[in-house]
């Protein structure tokens, strides 16, 4: 019997998937497999929700990518970083269609481009094309699926927009259905008991898990004003992933106090993301808590009611019944019940109120911190909302305690440099930056991004750590990884070359055969520059590579080296 109903599954699972090709609106499948997840619209990430859906490529490049239906090519953007290799088509019917982390794009396209690149002498370019001025029909070949930008793996990063507002929309909406008979999976539970806006204590409820339904053992007696918060996750039939939840809905004694779900958004709202989680379950323990409530009225345009912050009000020996449901787009659902019974009200903080705001920095208010060799700032809105903070200097470090709350502009560090300095140790100073981890764990020194004025460097972090002066005296190294000196390279159609820099990393590069400016694709998480021989036919058989590569404190090595390769014609 259980063999039975596999093989129904499969066969269910393929007359699907042999139907996805096509959908209800007409649009196309942009890769020729089955659509299967690793990534989920609205989704949480470190800085923004997950614009788009994450499309596996069999965990490998090189899967063809096609336009979903007719349109303009209107945008290419070749970046190291981002979305690294992308095309957006804006179609007739007012949506745009972007697709990211490209290995490479069709013939085609890649022609223009390259023209560009050699025109520009840039690898990293972005071109906006005018209406109409390059047509793309329904299922033409615009690429091949990558790992480019800042992947972390072989997918297809798919959105669709609203082209007049660039509002992403959820691709599932519109025809882009996934097999999914799994409910979402909720971990955690937790309320927040507020004594004031930004002072809480977090309390984890223990549940009771019977399928897709989750209860409290006991009826929890609280008081005050509470919020609550929740770890969870969803997952498609045949894919691994853990991916983000689709909706939720808070309601208490039947009305709905705080609900979302990612129908679309705009990008403004990534840039308060860190609002809506437990910032510091999330920077100091490295749990994402997300909130079902908000204590600044941050007005996300997902939610249902802005003017509901989900926090609610307990009175004593009264009863409320809280229910939570998490659906996924396929209407899994996954039910918490729980019972809430108001006692008598009694303050459970250690310290007074007057004690705890005393060590509090409010965002309305500029601070300064003086040292020996270094200034902190604090500007106005550092951070979202009243916040904590440690420091403590010793022997030119700076150490700050990592953020409990949200940052909104960050710290500014002001480092006076040493006097005397010549100009090369003058170059070469910069920030560094080791990250505070837990049991004293061994941690590399991480480069910070400074800028000198005068006798100081001024950066600026968003994250706790150490801060001290330091120096970059190492340059790049590059090391030829397909060829050696004076070989010949008849057989080879790309040249490879491994770039490294140890600390400050590298700022930019520059190559040339004979005299003559080559495009060197970088892709940074390989560390290597890609040249293609089809690109430039050169009149001589001895070509004379010359590469140049800068760190981001100028430290400079320069690569010289003669090889041979046939005339072809």
């Amino acid at each position: 019997m259980i063999e039975y109903m596999r093989l129904l599954f499969k066969i269910l699972l393929i007359i699907f998937f042999s139907s996805n090709n096509l959908f209800s609106q007409g649009r196309l499948n942009p890769v020729e497999i089955p659509i299967l997840l690793s990534g989920t619209f609205g989704e949480f990430r470190k800085t923004h929700f997950h614009s788009g859906i994450d499309i596996k490529t069999l965990g490998k490049e090189g899967l063809r990518v096609r336009a979903i239906e007719d349109g303009d090519l209107i945008r290419v953007k070749v970046s190291t970083s981002g979305y690294g290799k992308a095309i957006y088509i804006r179609h007739y019917d007012g949506t745009t269609s972007v697709y990211a982390h490209l290995k490479k794009f069709s013939s085609k396209i890649q022609q223009i481009i390259k023209e560009i690149q050699y025109e520009k002498e840039k690898f990293e370019i972005e071109k906006f094309f005018k209406e109409g001025e390059i047509k793309l029909k329904k299922s033409e070949l615009i690429g091949f699926s990558g790992n480019t930008g800042g992947s972390s793996g072989p997918h297809l990063h798919f959105e669709l927009r609203d082209s007049k507002r660039e509002k992403p929309l959820n691709p599932l909406k519109y025809g882009y259905l996934v097999i999914d008979t799994i409910p979402p999976k909720i971990q955690n539970i937790f309320i927040y008991k507020f004594l004031k806006e930004h002072i809480y204590e977090k309390i984890k409820i223990e549940l009771r898990e019977n399928g897709n339904s989750y209860s409290s053992n006991d009826t929890i007696k609280i008081n005050g004003i509470f919020g609550i918060g929740y770890s969870g996750y969803d997952k498609q039939n045949s894919s691994h992933n853990k991916n983000g939840i689709y909706n939720r809905e808070l309601t208490i004694n039947g009305e709905n106090v705080f609900s979302y779900k990612f129908d679309d958004l705009i990008f403004p709202d990534g840039k308060k993301i860190d609002l809506l989680i437990d910032y510091e379950a999330y920077n100091v323990e490295k749990v994402r808590i997300k909130k079902l409530y908000q204590t600044i009225n941050s007005k996300f345009s997902f939610l249902e009611n802005n003017d509901s912050n989900g926090l609610f009000e307990i009175i004593k020996d009264s009863l409320y019944n809280i229910k939570i449901v998490f659906e996924d787009y396929n209407k899994n659902k996954s039910i918490v019940k729980m019972v809430i019974k108001g006692i008598e009200n009694e303050n459970i903080f250690n310290n007074s109120e007057t004690d705890i705001e005393e060590k509090l920095y409010h965002p309305d208010i500029e601070y300064e911190k003086k040292y020996k060799m270094l200034n902190l700032k604090i500007p106005q809105d550092a951070f979202y909302e009243p916040t904590n903070l440690n420091f403590e200097y010793n022997s030119d470090t700076i150490k700050i305690d990592k953020f409990t709350k949200a940052p909104k502009k960050g710290l500014n560090l002001e480092f006076y440099l040493p006097k005397n300095l010549d100009s090369i140790d003058l170059r070469q100073s910069c920030i560094g930056k080791i990250s505070i981890k837990a049991n004293n764990k061994k941690n590399k020194i991480q480069y910070v991004f400074g800028v000198k004025s005068d006798s100081l460097i001024n950066a600026k972090t968003m994250s706790g750590g150490k801060y001290f002066l330091t120096k970059d005296s190492v340059p790049p190294s590059i090391k030829p990884i397909n060829f050696k000196n004076e070989n010949w390279v008849n057989n080879l159609k790309i040249l490879k070359i491994r770039v490294d820099d140890k600390f400050s990393g590298i700022k930019k590069y520059r190559a040339n055969i004979n005299g003559k400016w080559i495009l060197m694709e970088y892709e940074p998480k390989s560390k290597l520059l890609f040249f293609e021989f089809d690109d430039i036919k050169f009149n001589t058989a001895e070509l004379k590579l010359n590469l140049y590569v800068e760190d981001m404190v100028g430290n400079v090595n320069e690569f010289k080296t003669s090889i041979y390769r046939k005339i072809f014609k």
